[in-house]
């Protein structure tokens, strides 16, 4: 039997998965690295030009009708496309084969700060524009970092659009899915404004629905052909790719992800839920091997197999997660994930809370102590002088849960609910008591040097703002922002609800007070004005609204749910 997903007709996607496709990641005043997916090998050339300069001078409406005509003509020769495009830049490019999906990274430099670039994708072996003839995309580079002009960035997380439902749960249908609307309208309105939008995790889920989760595939499918243990790591690629194509292939997140700057780092979901939380050795708390792979021993294999098929599981993903997100990040060292970078004068820092994520470590399960090294060193040397501001990106919060929930991991009703893992994934927990004891020495260390630090997240399904207090009136933000789809029955709302603290005092002995929860469909902007030292933190979610002239029509819109000045 083959287990790759390659060719497979019956997998039952719902949607349109992704094809030719973009993302503007990493951007600079005078560079940009931008993700392409061609679909297929060949001879490609991308084109880039100045939106600004050169389209027609009878207006912008004019101009993009005039270009949208050429490049939606096929076949069209290249000669035709760089006649049109007077002055375009053009990237020529190979792709062999299928070994990394057919994705590639354009580092494109010597560009113009603060200037609008449209760019388009050229097959030259078919002799046909395959991305930018339908609609045109683009991008704009931010301003000198020296200028510090006020901007804007998006925040969200966990895109779960899928829902189960017909008899034995065969039909999985799209749902949920306004809130992309929503947040796009939102970055165009502002997009002179908006510099960059931040993914702050579970941008997919290997293990979202029954029909698409490849963990229940792996327990149907794992065995042992002439001593062989099977499938092997390069099917398992294929599922993983298969789930970033089939969650990524709305038009709708498109249109996000190919006209803004986009941040990415990966959570739990995308390798496997509660990645790195699950006891695997026999230690007498819960099973996290026959959570994964429940059927394991029933299908004649050792623990040895089912930990061996578990590890390739999360190669295959990290492997995906460097094709489809990483690669399109700030450069980083080999087998590394966090990084940083600069936006009007504020620093950014992603933390990788998965990558060496192991709750049986003996410390520092979550980052590790190298991550945590190279954190403190970094963000030691910030000043507010020349940084006044310092967002720091943990796609798990901080500070969420409540204190009497957070420590029932090994409860019985922990473990019944399948909430033991979920514990023991929080910062929270009396596991990282150290690890989180030293991420905020070294965050109120950049307060008490008078920078304003927020710690921006997701993971939850509950979008909440706190303040976290020291006894020195030095003061950090925690900004959560999830899930901007994901359906949640009305108990499961009221659970999350009743999950998140409110007030009271950190085991380090910080005073935290809750300032705005919500628990739906949800997503953020956040305003910087560095020059003035301020920043907004604005959360959007939907409301539905009675049509003026139709009594019966309703009207669904985003509408900002809190605005929290980050004093």
């Amino acid at each position: 039997m083959s287990d790759s997903f390659i060719y497979k007709a019956d997998r039952p996607w719902p949607n349109a998965r992704l094809k030719v496709a973009a993302v503007v990641g990493h951007t600079t005043p005078e560079s940009v690295r931008l993700w392409l997916r061609t679909a297929s090998p060949g001879e490609f050339s991308l084109y880039l030009y100045g939106r600004d300069r050169a389209l027609p001078p009878a207006g912008e409406a004019a101009g993009e009708t005039a270009l949208r005509a050429v490049l939606g003509t096929v076949p069209l020769a290249s000669a035709a496309i760089e006649a049109r495009l007077a002055g375009a830049r053009r990237e020529d490019f190979t792709v062999k084969d299928y070994a990394a999906d057919s994705t590639v990274v354009l580092d494109i430099d010597n560009l113009d700060p603060d200037t609008r670039y449209g760019y388009c994708l050229y097959d030259r072996n078919e002799q046909r524009v395959t991305l930018g003839h339908n609609r045109l995309r683009g991008f704009r580079t931010p301003p000198p970092e020296e200028e510090r002009r006020p901007f804007q960035f998006a925040l969200f997380s966990c895109h779960m659009p899928f829902a189960v439902s017909g008899l034995f749960e065969h039909r999985t249908e799209v749902a949920n899915m306004d809130m992309w609307d929503f947040l796009n309208a939102s970055l165009q309105r502002h997009s002179d404004e908006v510099d960059l939008v931040i993914a702050g995790g579970d941008q997919c889920y290997s293990d979202g629905v029954a029909t698409l989760d490849i963990w229940r595939y792996l327990n149907r499918t794992m065995r042992k052909e002439d001593g062989r243990l099977l499938p092997d790591e390069a099917a398992m690629l294929s599922w993983y790719r298969d789930i970033y194509r089939g969650y990524w292939g709305f038009a709708n997140v498109q249109r996000v992800f190919d006209s803004f700057p986009t941040y990415m780092i990966w959570d739990d979901h995308e390798i496997g839920d509660g990645w790195g939380s699950h006891y695997y050795r026999p230690t007498g708390k819960s099973d996290g091997l026959r959570r994964l792979l429940p059927d394991f021993q029933e299908r004649g294999l050792s623990r040895a197999d089912g930990h061996e098929l578990v590890q390739r599981m999360f190669r295959a993903s990290r492997q995906a997660y460097v094709e489809y997100q990483h690669c399109h990040n700030p450069p980083t060292a080999p087998g590394e994930f966090d990084y940083h970078f600069r936006r009007g004068g504020c620093a950014f820092y992603v933390l990788d809370g998965r990558g060496r994520r192991d709750v049986e470590r003996e410390a520092y399960r979550i980052l590790g102590q190298a991550q945590m090294d190279r954190f403190r060193d970094w963000a030691d040397g910030l000043t507010p002088e020349q940084t006044p501001f310092l967002f720091v990106v943990s796609a798990v919060p901080v500070l969420h849960t409540r204190a009497a929930l957070v420590k029932a991991d090994d409860q019985w009703l922990a473990g019944q609910a399948g909430l033991d893992d979920d514990l023991r994934d929080s910062w929270e927990h009396e596991l990282h008591d150290a690890e989180r004891a030293a991420l905020m020495n070294t965050l109120f260390a950049a307060a008490a040097r008078g920078i304003r630090v927020a710690i921006l997240s997701g993971d939850v399904h509950v979008s909440a703002v706190f303040t976290i207090e020291d006894g020195n009136n030095h003061r950090i933000y925690q900004l959560t922002s999830s899930a901007i789809t994901y359906n949640l029955t009305r108990p499961q709302s009221w659970v999350l609800r009743l999950g998140a603290a409110d007030s009271g005092e950190t085991a380090e002995g910080y005073r935290f007070e809750r300032l705005a929860l919500y628990t739906d469909s949800a997503y953020a902007l956040i305003s910087v004005d560095p020059g003035q030292g301020e920043a907004w933190f604005k959360l959007y979610g939907e409301q539905t609204l009675q049509s003026p002239s139709l009594a019966t029509d309703t009207v669904p819109l985003a509408h900002s749910l809190a605005k929290i000045r980050l004093a």
